[in-house]
């Protein structure tokens, strides 16, 4: 966070430069990356104002406070400008599912295996008759074969049971049948 503190009508001390800094060092606890903040200080008859004016993240905040001490004032423009970020990060926590952050569906990452027992394979899907898949699964080792219908166009698994028989499963529309032999 860069911090450019201007003051009107009021000479910016270094314990006055070193209080605001130490402030503002408060919103890095939020987790937002914040650019630049422009604080302006100034002096109008007897009122001290604080004003911060910056970008986070595309959006513009703005907080303006004046009482009759300087300090007093940095203080609660601080509190302001904390409770705008507070939004700001609040409406990127999506409640649903708890406390994690929003993710759009295209740039989601595929579930990594937590168990060192478990072995992902993403096969490549062949658009496949039963028929052909029959004859693939049975020159196969593998007891499971994931194709493409080529008459239906979904997905489906052909899977050999224990007792030799063939299944093929359809999840798309949540038939499950039984071939003896042969599909």
């Amino acid at each position: 966070m860069r911090l450019m503190i201007t003051g009107r009508h009021v000479a910016v001390t270094a314990a006055l430069r070193e209080y605001v800094e130490t402030r503002m060092e408060r919103l890095d606890r939020y987790g937002l990356k914040l650019g630049t903040l422009q604080i302006l200080l100034s002096l109008e008859k007897f009122h001290h104002v604080a004003e911060v004016v910056g970008v986070v993240q595309g959006r513009r905040l703005q907080a303006k406070t004046s009482t009759e001490e300087m300090y007093a004032s940095i203080d609660e423009v601080v509190d302001k400008l904390g409770a705008q970020l507070r939004k700001l990060k609040e409406r990127k926590v999506n409640h649903k599912f708890g406390d994690q952050p929003r993710v759009r569906a295209s740039a989601r990452q595929p579930p990594r295996s937590e168990s060192h027992d478990v072995q992902v394979v993403r096969p490549t899907l062949e658009v496949l008759t039963i028929e052909e898949a029959v004859e693939a699964l049975n020159a196969s080792k593998l007891g499971v074969l994931m194709f493409v219908n080529a008459l239906s166009g979904t997905v489906q698994v052909l899977q050999r049971l224990p007792n030799g028989n063939v299944s093929l499963i359809d999840p798309a529309s949540d038939r499950a049948r039984t071939a003896h032999g042969r599909a």
